[in-house]
């Protein structure tokens, strides 16, 4: 398979801008700017991020975002240092004192206890990557910076409470001017991969359709990193607005869409710059996950970060990402991703619990009277169920179970990708798949709104899912009666 770039595609082709290495004292990323104690080699990664060589100190942490009619107060703004390094809680951050996971231990804009200055530096040693957010800043959710997010109701703050992050790999020297970044999470920094060793072969090239989101702007969505080590709800809460989505359902839409996209016939360019910032976010969950974090089924929040590191692995030719079907997936103990968490086959287990004392369906569905057990006939069936692998008494039959429509509108896609890059068998878990048939086949799942699917997801999923055999069947729905 081809491993190098065509002789006529070049960076400048790809739309990136890989600078050349300077010796400076000052980085800026995001609207974040890094003040060195002393001149440095800098320089940034193939996906824009600067790197520098190390060890360094920083003596000022500043932003170009936040409005000057706001202070920010000791507890926002704040940075980490290689998340989750050292089995480090993986529910607690440092950047916002304003949710209940933050740990001001955890905060590296404060050494010492108290803010980077240059008579209280901040020392990076190689092998770190410096994550610096700026918050939101407000004084109460009627007196907020123009364009702050709602407030949540939970967590009486801005959701989410981040607006951007700049990220600050240090290095022991130079990288190659055409390297990823190595993963912001842990302290293996270790250049792994380059441009040079993506298989752009793995990419098909399907006609695309004319309903095909806007490149450009699926570009602009995914560009930025998409900072996600912080554990469960509230790490959703931490997402920086201008980089990413808070919610996983509206980050699985851009990341189905793009993964679509980049197996179509756009044009070269923009197909090779998508799946490169791709690469990057797979690189980056790979990161998360390798260092104890993870994606535990719980509504949509946990939506969409299995795919992108089998995306990466596979347009890497990376064994360890390829066999992301095959991590451990103990609850609690190995790697949690809500894909594997959701979907199973009922079985005679699911029928007694459903029908014991001991079924626990959501109240809202309760109350409405959309609460079905499982009966023998539904045995083989292919199925959702929203905690079922750590809490199947939530299971339930109806296709108007909570979440149901969220997780629906957004796993096909996902399926469909995979299913496209041959990714099936990588993917292990054939229940996900078969659910996804089931799912798209089934007169009651809504086809408007926030929760349904996409038109481009429709088209190409009726277009080219039937090419990507085996499906689920009609008989075998009707078996089960859908």
């Amino acid at each position: 398979m081809l491993k190098q770039l065509p002789l006529f595609v070049t960076l400048a082709t790809l739309l990136v801008s890989v600078a050349n290495a300077a010796v400076t004292d000052t980085i800026t990323s995001n609207g974040i700017t890094w003040k060195l104690r002393a001149p440095a080699e800098s320089g940034t990664f193939v996906t824009g991020d600067p790197w520098v060589v190390g060890p360094v100190e920083v003596i000022s942490i500043t932003n170009d975002k936040n409005s000057p009619d706001f202070t920010p107060r000791r507890g926002q703004n704040g940075s980490m240092v290689n998340p989750l390094a050292g089995g480090a809680d993986r529910n607690k951050q440092g950047y916002d004192d304003a949710l209940g996971n933050y740990d001001e231990s955890l905060n590296a804009g404060l050494p010492n206890g108290m803010p980077v200055a240059a008579d209280n530096p901040l020392l990076l040693p190689v092998n770190s990557t410096l994550i610096s957010m700026t918050s939101w800043l407000y004084n109460d959710k009627n007196d907020a910076e123009p364009g702050t997010p709602r407030f949540n109701g939970g967590t009486k703050a801005p959701r989410p409470v981040t607006r951007s992050a700049g990220l600050l790999t240090v290095l022991p020297a130079a990288p190659p001017a055409n390297a990823f970044r190595p993963a912001y999470a842990g302290a293996d920094k270790a250049i792994q991969f380059t441009l040079a060793d993506v298989n752009w072969s793995a990419l098909k090239n399907l006609p695309a359709p004319s309903n095909t989101p806007n490149v450009p702007q699926l570009i602009d969505s995914i560009k930025r990193p998409w900072v996600d080590h912080a554990f469960e709800y509230l790490g959703a809460m931490v997402h920086p607005s201008e980089h990413m989505p808070n919610y996983g359902r509206d980050m699985g839409n851009l990341i189905v869409d793009a993964s679509l996209a980049v197996n179509t016939s756009i044009p070269e360019a923009q197909k090779r710059e998508l799946a490169m910032y791709l690469i990057q976010y797979g690189i980056d969950c790979t990161g998360i996950a390798d260092n104890g974090g993870g994606w535990r089924a719980n509504g949509g929040h946990a939506l969409g970060r299995k795919w992108p590191i089998l995306f990466s692995g596979i347009m890497l030719d990376n064994q360890h990402m390829k066999n992301v079907g095959q991590w451990d997936r103990t609850f609690g103990l190995g790697v949690e991703f809500q894909e594997d968490q959701n979907y199973f086959y009922v079985s005679q287990a699911e029928v007694e619990l459903t029908n014991s004392s001991r079924w626990a369906p959501d109240h809202r569905n309760v109350k409405a009277g959309q609460a079905a057990p499982y009966t023998e006939a539904d045995i083989g069936l292919p199925e959702w169920g929203i905690r079922h692998a750590y809490k199947p008494q939530s299971d339930n039959k109806s296709m108007g179970a909570v979440y149901r429509d969220i997780n629906g509108g957004v796993a096909p896609g996902f399926a469909l990708a995979a299913l496209i890059m041959d990714g099936r068998e990588l993917w292990n878990h054939e229940a996900f798949f078969d659910y996804c048939d089931r799912y798209f086949n089934h007169p009651e799942r809504p086809t408007r709104g926030t929760n349904s699917l996409s038109p481009y997801v429709e088209t190409m999923w009726n277009e080219y899912r039937a090419d990507q055999g085996p499906v689920w069947t009609a008989d075998q729905m009707a078996q089960h009666r859908m």
